[in-house]
């Protein structure tokens, strides 16, 4: 009688472990974490007290950072995915007639992508996708350089995106793809070397994300 209740008690646990793999497999839910790199393709018009300096640019440097993203699929082609990671800080450098004031200032932030993508191939060792969706770029802090009083504008964008899967087994997947997001924010501030005069940019940012991440589904 003990033995049978032995045996029983075995065959359930077994059960239950099956039960639980099977549901992770046939989970739509997928979390993916790696390294992003962040590459901006700056480009700003600057006034000072109102008026348009001619030949004034800067550069945000590049970061990468720790990115995750959580995906759930609608459907074996379609895919809703959310990107997002831990806040980097890009550098701006004042570049064209700003060439010699160096640093303007730095700003901490956090791209949130949210995409739906569509699967070209749903079976084989390499499966690509592309899609489309919304960026919200959230500007967490501003530290001043040149710039005082740097004030740096949370902004919208859209958002283009390429990848591809690589399938390791029924739960794990090795991840690669960009996303070009094209987003226009502004930034505010004094020059105290100008003696406190007002500062104003209208800033293109259109960073390329480049994603590669180890996946699980949940």
């Amino acid at each position: 009688m003990n033995t049978l209740s032995s045996t029983a008690r075995w065959a359930l646990l077994a059960g239950l472990v099956l039960a639980g793999s099977a549901q992770a497999e046939s989970s739509p839910w997928t979390l993916r974490l790696g390294p992003a790199n962040v590459r901006f393709s700056t480009d700003a018009e600057v006034s000072v007290n109102g008026a348009r300096v001619p030949g004034a640019n800067a550069e945000a440097s590049s970061n990468t950072t720790l990115g995750f993203e959580l995906a759930y699929a609608l459907d074996p082609r379609w895919t809703a995915r959310l990107l997002g990671g831990i806040p980097p800080t890009t550098t701006l450098t004042g570049t064209g007639a700003l060439a010699g004031t160096g640093t303007l200032g730095k700003v901490t932030y956090g791209p949130l992508a949210g995409t739906v993508t569509w699967n070209l191939l749903t079976d084989g060792p390499v499966r690509p996708y592309l899609g489309a969706g919304l960026n919200y770029t959230v500007v967490f802090k501003s530290r001043d350089g040149f710039i005082a009083n740097l004030d740096a504008k949370s902004a919208f964008g859209t958002v283009l995106q390429a990848g591809l899967d690589l399938p390791l087994s029924d739960r794990w997947t090795l991840s690669l793809d960009a996303r070009k997001i094209f987003v226009k924010t502004q930034a505010d501030g004094v020059l105290p070397a100008m003696g406190g005069a007002a500062a104003h940019a209208d800033v293109r940012l259109d960073p390329l994300v480049v994603f590669l991440s180890l996946g699980t589904r949940f």
